[in-house]
């Protein structure tokens, strides 16, 4: 059986679609529906439920994928196992969105100039979902927020950076007019969401909420359009990119943080990609916030 089909196979059902897959493999969807279909032959049974621009795995398929995952891991770790280097084969990375913007740039490009030979994905999702596809070797490892709780013994867990929260407003505010600018919450079912509540529960009362979602970039730039205020985490380059934001810091800014972590499994503590890229995110993060 073909490794590379069974990517094929993974890929359809991650991205919901033959053409994304293609697209996210640099295939042609020809080719694509060609892999599935051989991979139908073989087993014997229908694996895609087919529609017009969609396609969802059968059961058949689900029962399947866990298997197929690890056989698809198991190879691209032979891969790099024949490298002395250690840095062949696949990582897959996880990041949530505001690591997307200020620390993987630096990370892909300097994984790409120390580990050429090497493949690496970058899948981006909220820090609950990152951290569970960790958990179950979905992900080789994720930056995200420091977890609301204790891992277990299983899991890896190294600190990156703290990220103070502050009251962010458009620039054009004029004091008087402050309260009667709605709020726009960080979704408070996410774990950065959590800590903004904190801050935000003394501050909210009575005042009016617009929307509530968890995307930090997306309500930093609402708040630019003059749309409304909220708490949010001062990431790197935040001021840079957002010149129609106003940042107010807390007078107690170290009391309520935002950690962000590199979260890898324990058993993949010396495996040389994990190694370099923790590095290299340690560096990009140790950038100051401005």
């Amino acid at each position: 059986m073909d490794i590379g089909f069974l990517k094929s196979l993974l890929a359809v059902v991650e991205t919901g679609s033959i053409a994304a897959a293609a697209r996210q493999q640099n295939l042609s969807s020809a080719a694509v529906s060609q892999r599935i279909r051989v991979l139908e032959q073989g087993f014997g049974c229908t694996l895609l439920n087919r529609s017009a621009h969609t396609a969802s795995p059968t059961a058949e398929c689900l029962r399947l994928l866990p298997d197929a995952g690890r056989l698809v891991r198991e190879a691209e770790r032979l891969v790099g196992s024949v490298d002395p280097t250690g840095l062949s084969g696949g990582f897959r990375l996880g990041a949530i969105s505001t690591a997307l913007f200020d620390i993987l740039p630096d990370v892909i490009q300097g994984f790409g100039y120390k580990a050429p030979r090497a493949d690496l994905r970058v899948l981006p999702g909220s820090s609950k979902e990152l951290y569970a596809r960790v958990e179950a070797g979905d992900l080789d490892a994720a930056l995200v927020v420091d977890p609301p709780f204790s891992p277990s013994k299983s899991m890896l867990l190294d600190p990156l950076v703290k990220q103070p929260f502050a009251h962010v407003l458009p620039k054009t505010t004029e004091a008087d007019s402050v309260s009667s600018l709605p709020w726009i919450i960080y979704d408070r079912g996410s774990w950065g969401g959590r800590l903004a509540n904190k801050v935000l529960a003394c501050q909210i009362s009575g005042s009016r909420v617009l929307c509530e979602l968890d995307s930090p970039e997306t309500i930093a730039l609402m708040v630019e359009k003059g749309v409304g205020q909220a708490i949010l985490p001062v990431w790197n380059g935040m001021e840079k990119h957002y010149p129609g934001m106003m940042v107010c810091p807390f007078e107690r800014a170290e009391s309520i943080q935002r950690d962000i972590v590199f979260v890898r499994r324990a058993e993949n503590r010396g495996d040389p990609k994990s190694v370099l890229i923790f590095e290299l995110a340690r560096r990009s993060a140790l950038i100051t916030v401005t």
